[in-house]
């Protein structure tokens, strides 16, 4: 492993510690994610702070690909594997462990301070040279301690119903974006990966919590409002990660969100009660998605007049807003994707797609998110075999969309 910092050393300019947190078990998409750091951690200097690389692995990920491991440590990167025995003084489980292990480690290192600063990344997270342009400018604005920026999906797109579903979350984004930054954040829209936090502010509150938190990064979010105000500001640049391959995965995703709410809802004291109210109405109108569905299409099966004059004042306004998503996420994404689709399929994959998270918050009230659930991101390759030494080619983040980069 990468032996600690000097503090003097790190605190001499503004450091960022890119932190993978992950089971790990996903070594190929982490290795990629790691390396997108690597890269233009070395090919944008005078980038106006310290970059360092930290990967915070469970035990059995690490034993997936020991190889992978040493080899991204080999090239600069800290692996921190999450000793099987350490226990939070809460008590809790998952990936929010693994977070609060991290903190320990800052704290034990001197590392949490207002000149450090945490960027936060799942094991498919890579960064291209607009993320680093737009951590350099929050770093050096300095006048909001937590970052929030927008996530597109384009990494080994493939136009399948839940990869078309994906690029529907980029646009909102952007719709909830004013509200994550706002004084209260009305909206239940928070990420877990691409965002920045000041390592002093991020350590005091915490990732601790009795049990098991299926949405950790909500908690998170919920704990730095109330304890330090309005302190969230844009992230510019993007990150890029990839949608789940799987219809399944895409459920099993979705159902841990929806207990994320719910947990906040039943078993955080600090969350107001004007944000309790806007989560319970976010919780229940994606729960309506469904019955709307029904009602829709029981109305035109059975010609019930009525119900379609009634449901009929609201489907234009959902139907518009459901294919603006579609278009503009779509947009957004088009000049990253290697892979075009034609636009009938497209139009049957957001259809599936849509279906798929209309039936997700009943599904996660029929059935409960485990810590053994996994989602994988990699892509086909021998069970075991390190990830290739070389970033694969074509990779969003290797063509870095900021305009007026110069060559590496």
């Amino acid at each position: 492993m990468e032996p600690p910092c000097h503090r003097g050393e790190i605190l001499r300019a503004p450091t960022v510690l890119f932190q993978i947190t992950a089971i790990g078990r996903n070594y190929r998409a982490l290795a990629e994610s790691a390396r997108s750091v690597l890269y233009w951690a070395r090919h944008t200097p005078r980038q106006g702070f310290v970059p360092r690389l930290w990967l915070v692995v469970e035990p059995d990920g690490y034993a997936a690909s020991p190889a992978t491991y040493d080899a991204l440590q080999a090239e600069g990167a800290r692996v921190l594997v999450v000793p099987r025995r350490y226990a939070t003084p809460l008590g809790t489980h998952g990936k929010a462990r693994a977070l609060q292990y991290a903190t320990e480690v800052r704290q034990h290192e001197g590392l949490s301070t207002d000149r450090v600063w945490v960027y936060h990344q799942d094991e498919e997270t890579c960064v291209g040279e607009d993320t680093f342009a737009g951590i350099a400018e929050f770093v050096r604005d300095g006048s909001k301690q937590v970052g929030v920026g927008i996530i597109v999906y384009p990494l080994d797109w493939n136009g399948s119903p839940s990869h078309v579903q994906e690029v529907t979350r980029s646009y909102d984004d952007f719709r909830v974006l004013d509200s994550m930054t706002g004084a209260g954040n009305s909206t239940a829209g928070f990420h877990g990966s691409h965002i920045l936090a000041r390592a002093d502010v991020e350590d005091a509150v915490g990732w601790d919590t009795v049990g098991y938190a299926p949405a950790e990064d909500l908690t998170f979010e919920i704990r730095v409002r109330a304890r330090f105000g309005s302190v969230f500001g844009v992230l510019k640049g993007f990150a890029y990660e990839k949608g789940a391959f799987s219809l399944r995965d895409q459920l099993r995703q979705r159902r841990r969100w929806m207990h994320g709410v719910l947990f906040a809802l039943r078993r955080s004291s600090e969350l107001p009660r004007s944000r309790r109210l806007s989560l319970g109405y976010s919780a229940v109108s994606w729960f309506s998605a469904l019955p709307s569905i029904a009602v829709l299409a029981l109305g035109v099966a059975f010609h019930f007049g009525p119900v379609l004059f009634v449901t009929g004042l609201f489907t234009g306004f959902v139907w518009i807003s459901m294919v603006t998503a579609y278009l503009e996420g779509y947009r957004l994404h088009a000049p990253y994707l290697r892979r075009k689709v034609s636009w009938l399929r497209l139009v049957g994959a957001g259809l599936v797609g849509a279906l798929i998270d209309a039936l997700a918050p009943w599904y996660a009230l029929a059935t409960r998110p485990s810590l053994g659930d996994f989602i994988a991101k990699d892509r086909p390759g021998p069970a075991g075999a390190p990830a290739p030494a070389a970033a694969p080619r074509g990779g969003a983040w290797a063509r870095a969309p900021v305009e007026a980069r110069s060559s590496p």
